[in-house]
């Protein structure tokens, strides 16, 4: 476990389902799980444009439990740069680093829909927290 892992469980926010994708029964609203939060994902162009399949959502009542945080934004993309083999979940008005590929396969991401960004037009997007599990 990380400094942040712990800081998280210390405050009371608990990460321990991050990267799963999650719907209620009978409700088509679906959410990624990040950062110990349930984000809504806005529509299926955007779903379709950061994860592999339909497939990786898990139905389950239990996502009730889960707090809920700002929504994924509607368009959210995967983007690197040319010169860097580092991923970024770009959404909110900032560019996430995704750790490594552990994280980025078991967030259900997809590779071939990584966006090659300029490296300066990236550099003025804000940084945010890393994306890890």
């Amino acid at each position: 476990m990380n400094e942040l892992t712990n800081e998280r469980i210390n405050a009371g926010i608990d990460t321990t389902q991050d990267g799963q994708l999650v719907k209620l029964p009978g409700d088509a609203t679906v959410y990624l799980v990040l950062d110990g939060c349930r984000r809504h994902i806005p529509n299926p162009a955007t779903y379709n444009s950061l994860f592999k399949t339909w497939d990786c959502i898990q139905e389950t009542t239990l996502s009730r439990l889960i707090c809920t945080c700002d929504a994924i934004t509607n368009g959210a993309i995967l983007v690197k740069t040319a010169s860097s083999a580092t991923v970024y979940l770009l959404s909110n008005l900032k560019k996430r680093p995704i750790a490594n590929p552990e994280t980025f396969n078991a967030f259900c991401f997809d590779w071939p829909k990584i966006q090659t960004m300029n490296e300066l037009t990236l550099s003025f997007i804000p940084t945010g927290s890393l994306i890890k599990i």
